[in-house]
């Protein structure tokens, strides 16, 4: 059915009958439910992400290094985050449990392999679905500190270089 128009004072007001408004309250109706139910993911994100940074925070930070830990990839209860330390940097795959993060592992590119983080008990779709959301937020990131994510635990780690004193 076609809107209805009529002209009064100068402008066009649309003619509604009971079934188009009853249309249009249950749009509205359908579109702030999907409205609230984004709002309410971005802000579980937006808390979960807040978490995470405060985890790895306060497990590696040292008084003249602070982590910055960013992009974040959140999938259901899991988690992979990037970090950079000065000149070192890296990946932490993380796990939600009991509504608490905890870091499962630290690790470079391997984190970001469906493979690896199926075989860290992962479940395959959400593996999935983290490593596609940390490659596109990846994008907005600078090359050389894309380069610092792929360099923990390998020979280019700035840490595998340190001189350790045996007392």
């Amino acid at each position: 059915m076609l809107p209805r128009y009529k002209y009064k004072n100068g402008e066009f007001i649309l003619i509604r009958n009971k079934k188009s408004s009853t249309n249009i309250a249950l749009s509205f109706i359908f579109g702030m439910a999907v409205a609230s139910t984004s709002a309410t993911v971005q802000a579980d994100d937006n808390t979960s992400h807040q978490q995470i940074k405060a985890i790895i925070s306060s497990t590696y930070d040292k008084p003249d290094h602070k982590v910055e830990t960013t992009p974040i990839a959140v999938i259901d209860d899991y988690a992979v985050a990037d970090w950079t330390q000065g000149q070192r940097g890296g990946r932490a795959l993380l796990h939600r449990s009991n509504g608490k993060w905890i870091i499962m592992a630290c690790g470079a590119d391997g984190l970001k392999e469906v493979k690896t983080l199926t075989e860290a008990g992962i479940p395959d779709q959400t593996a999935k679905s983290l490593v596609t959301q940390l490659t596109s937020a990846e994008k907005s990131v600078s090359p050389d500190r894309l380069k610092q994510f792929s360099l923990f635990g390998t020979k280019d780690d700035p840490a595998a270089h340190e001189h350790h004193h045996h007392q």
